[in-house]
């Protein structure tokens, strides 16, 4: 009876989290508190975190769904009161809603970033800069002038602090772009007789453009654009600029748009490719070095630790690597998993698909976190197609109360979330985003490595801060499936290991930092015990950006793993140190 009343406390933690993000760590607090009381295999905790409970979390989704969809009602119907491109903004520059000008102007819909927008670094720095301060309540409001590319004039942005409750965690972002619909030149042309040439002089003068901007976008002479300006005024009745840019404004709001062919897909990222597995499925897939260097997989690892920062990436084509980030099904770009696969199995036959299709006969594999345990699959499935495996911070399933007394609480959190109760784990991920949205995903990824000494230290670096930042954002808050190939996948993860999973052919290395909370150290070196054929590196002052920081030390190791054979000396585990 006293773990059902623990049980609802939870619960209401939960729901408090659900409306009000920033009491998270009151709920992992009271979570970290059940699980003192008994050992991490305690009969005591399973029926804590039983069918019962998981009845109650979902209750608690479904509040957390229906707050949601009434918020983002309220926000669709603001934007459809106004008529140009327009929407609403977290603190962190991600879009909770868009109108339709916003979608066809600047490709942005719910859930994109600001950071997708072609526009001048410098302009966008100023962007987030003001939206941050209007989230945070230090400004109100503010107007920018941005330079997006493609457009032969600037764009006017308004940015508001929204009124009601948790005004300054949303954005009003009101541009001075109108929308142009297919339907207002056929408009035009039908009822003023405007010709092709003379709408586009039309379009090109709402949108802010000169007489000189206008000749130069289209390449006519200013002479004639004055011309086919005059002519414009004359067929339309109206007596100078200033009324012709009232009729524009009434023909957008009252010509129906009608149906809008899809825009053209965005052009892949200079590193980014697509590849189709067997059953047609889309693989997406970064690469970064020199492209006839010899291969790397760095893995995604489940918390987007895929990015080095940029003087790594820029060392790797000097020391001739070429390293691949397959994304997994449901993740960024790669299309989800088919109903009813095993998404750690899948994993591997797409390593395996990807790497006949590049005509890979062997790469090394660099695994973070949790990813050790496909690259060990693929290992056993494919022997003479890992050269290497080098795990960073690799996480392993929980064996004894000890090992999970290690793990910093939310570390404990996320393990017994998916062993005992994985359908926590979406209320994990949605509660995640809205402390993001509160606070801005700089401030979160601030905040949860400040936690540990070691980390904290790294992220003051720019370089550092960037990259984790750049895998992170890319992971979780650009493509619409991570929630659910995370939620599928992490339970996996924690499942102990298959009999002699550790046991392969090629060389296994494990890279750690001491101060590492969530893979910790000594973890690290039981595990490396049951393996003896394993080595361990580590460093006594670095956490889990350990790569990040030692990362010529680590591309010194993955290039060594190329050479004809392994010293001996380097397959022991290694001492502290």
């Amino acid at each position: 009876m006293e773990s059902k009343v623990q049980s609802w406390q939870l619960v209401e933690h939960l729901f408090d989290a659900s409306v009000g993000p920033e009491r998270v760590d009151e709920l992992i607090a009271s979570w970290d508190a059940q699980m003192e009381q008994g050992g991490l295999n305690q009969p005591s905790l399973a029926d804590f975190a039983g069918p019962g409970f998981a009845r109650q979390i979902a209750g608690v989704l479904q509040i957390l769904e229906q707050l949601q969809a009434a918020e983002l009602r309220q926000a669709n119907d603001l934007l459809s009161s106004i008529l140009g491109a327009a929407m609403v903004l977290m603190a962190d520059g991600s879009v909770l809603a868009a109108n339709d000008a916003a979608r066809r102007l600047f490709c942005l819909g719910p859930g994109c970033s600001i950071r997708l927008m072609p526009v001048d670094p410098d302009d966008l720095d100023a962007l987030e800069t003001r939206l941050s301060e209007i989230a945070a309540g230090t400004l109100s409001e503010d107007i920018l002038r941005l330079r997006p590319a493609g457009f032969d004039h600037p764009v006017l942005v308004h940015l508001k602090a929204m009124k009601g409750e948790g005004s300054r965690r949303r954005v009003l972002a009101v541009t001075s772009e109108l929308d142009w619909p297919q339907t207002v030149p056929e408009f035009l042309a039908r009822v003023f007789k405007l010709t092709p040439a003379e709408t586009e002089v039309m379009r090109l003068l709402v949108g802010g453009g000169t007489v000189a901007g206008i000749a130069a976008a289209t390449g006519r002479g200013t002479g004639t654009v004055r011309s086919q300006l005059h002519a414009v005024l004359q067929k339309t009745g109206t007596r100078n600029q200033a009324e012709l840019m009232r009729l524009a404004v009434l023909l957008v709001q009252s010509v129906p748009a009608g149906a809008e062919p899809d825009r053209a897909p965005a052009m892949p990222l200079p590193h980014q490719r697509f590849f189709r597995m067997p059953d047609g499925r889309r693989i997406e897939v970064m690469s970064f070095g020199d492209q006839a260097g010899r291969p790397v997989i760095w893995m995604q690892s489940t918390y987007g630790l895929w990015r080095l920062p940029r003087g790594a990436e820029a060392d790797l084509a000097r020391r001739r690597l070429r390293v691949l980030v397959p994304f997994r099904a449901g993740y960024c770009g790669s299309d989800p998993a088919p109903p009813g696969s095993h998404p750690l199995k899948l994993a591997v036959a797409d390593l395996q698909n990807l790497m006949r299709q590049l005509r890979l006969p062997s790469a090394v594999v660099v695994a973070p976190g949790d990813d050790i345990r496909i690259a060990l699959m693929l290992a056993k499935a494919a022997p003479d197609r890992v050269r290497a495996i080098f795990a960073i911070g690799a996480g392993f399933p929980i064996l004894n109360d000890a090992q999970y007394r290690r793990l910093i609480p939310v570390a404990r959190f996320t393990r017994t979330c998916s062993r005992y109760s994985p359908k926590v784990l979406p209320f994990l991920m949605r509660s995640m985003r809205g402390v993001i949205a509160c606070y801005g995903l700089d401030r979160y990824l601030h905040g949860i490595v400040a936690r540990i000494p070691a980390d904290a230290r790294a992220m003051a670096d720019p370089e550092v801060a960037a990259a984790f930042y750049a895998g992170v954002e890319k992971l979780f808050f650009t493509e619409p499936w991570s929630e659910t190939a995370f939620c599928a996948e992490v339970p996996l993860f924690h499942e102990d290991w298959p009999d002699g999973l550790g046991h392969v052919a090629c060389p296994v290395t494990l890279i750690h930092g001491h101060q590492d909370g969530n893979a910790p150290f000594e973890t690290a070196l039981e595990y490396c015990a049951m393996y003896p054929e394993w080595r361990c590196v580590a460093w006594p002052d670095e956490g889990e950006l350990v790569a990040h920081v030692h990362w010529p030390e680590v591309l010194d190791m993955v290039g060594q793993a190329w050479a004809p054979t392994v010293p001996p000396d380097q397959r022991s585990c290694l001492p502290p140190g």
